[in-house]
């Protein structure tokens, strides 16, 4: 029987002594940190082209399944809960931001007044899974009866890290981040670290996930009786005139532009056909409209503008209703 010396400490006093050491030293960083003010309150570790980390603190809020939403979401989808509306609007910042939505419900008030009521829970940034996500958790529960559904186009920008798909928080990890500077301290610097796109060049969405999202949600809505309409994005850019920010953060190569949008835009095609949900085939459609087509957008290329809103708002309302106006949408001046 071996007996430690006179003196000695035993592991467990060591392990003790340890931890108290550490957490003396954890909350003396903890009120250093709330005593000079700082605050980082984002999702853990996601980083994408845009939002950047800063854009999602300032402008959106922390959401646990969808990595971020707008700060007036929990309040439009209160209020949605209450009044259920017809119309769900779902996509990216080409919905969010744009006027097309609201554009669309007034044209359809005219032909189908039970068509007039109308919510847009569209999030910048958003690519199709955070998408799937938002209408498995929020949409679903509200049983509209039309969702349109426009994504396409921040699926296929670079990944900084994982893959949308891979990119999870548990409660613990959440909670943290949320709550404690020092866990936010952790969250900026490894957002620091990784301000480049992943070193394999992965697509926040791979095409292959991308068409498996937009046929799930095809099939989840028609499964609940919900008519889905699927969008798709149609863009003024072109080969050897694509803008150059794009290349910052974007993209691997500007020259792969076009090739891989166009790819997304048939993927959304043919991933709606086949779960039997029906295609509003905005991105040919803009292309047969009066010319020149940049004056259907912002400078980007991407989001619309007013003329461009307007001209979505007919195409969508007449690939709703198509007995909407005699006049198709393709052959009007805006």
């Amino acid at each position: 029987m071996t007996v430690a010396p006179r003196g000695t400490p035993r592991a467990g006093v060591l392990v003790l002594l340890v931890a108290f050491g550490v957490g003396l030293a954890g909350a003396a960083a903890e009120l250093s940190l709330r005593g000079f003010g700082f605050t980082f309150t984002t999702f853990p570790v996601v980083q994408f082209g845009w939002p950047e980390p800063h854009e999602i603190r300032d402008v959106y809020m922390p959401d646990r399944d969808l990595f971020w939403v707008t700060r007036d979401y929990a309040t439009k989808l209160a209020d949605a809960r209450h009044t259920r509306p017809a119309v769900v609007f779902m996509g990216d910042s080409c919905t969010e931001f744009g006027t097309w939505p609201q554009l669309t419900l007034d044209r359809l008030a005219a032909r189908d007044p039970s068509l007039a009521r109308g919510v847009s829970l569209a999030v910048g940034g958003w690519s199709s899974e955070q998408g799937l996500r938002q209408f498995r958790r929020d949409v679903l529960p509200l049983h509209p009866r039309l969702v349109t559904i426009y994504y396409g186009w921040n699926d296929h920008w670079l990944a900084f890290g994982e893959p949308d798909a891979d990119v999870h928080a548990n409660a613990v990890s959440y909670w943290l981040a949320e709550h404690l500077r020092l866990a936010q301290l952790v969250v900026k610097a490894r957002l620091g670290t990784s301000a480049t796109p992943s070193a394999g060049g992965s697509f926040r969405v791979p095409l292959d996930r991308y068409r498996v999202n937009i046929e799930t949600l095809g099939r989840l809505t028609r499964a609940a009786g919900i008519r889905a309409v699927f969008i798709t994005a149609p863009t003024s850019h072109e080969r050897g005139r694509e803008p150059e920010y794009l290349a910052r953060r974007h993209l691997r190569d500007l020259k792969e532009l076009v090739p891989l949008h166009a790819s997304y835009v048939q993927a959304t095609r043919e991933a709606a056909v086949a779960a039997g949900a029906e295609v509003c085939d905005a991105a040919t459609m803009f292309t047969a409209l009066p010319g020149p087509i940049g004056q259907y957008f912002n400078r980007d290329g991407i989001h619309f503008s007013d003329r461009g809103s307007r001209a979505l708002a007919d195409m969508l309302a007449h690939c709703v209703a198509p007995d909407w106006s005699a006049t198709s949408p393709v052959t009007r001046r805006y």
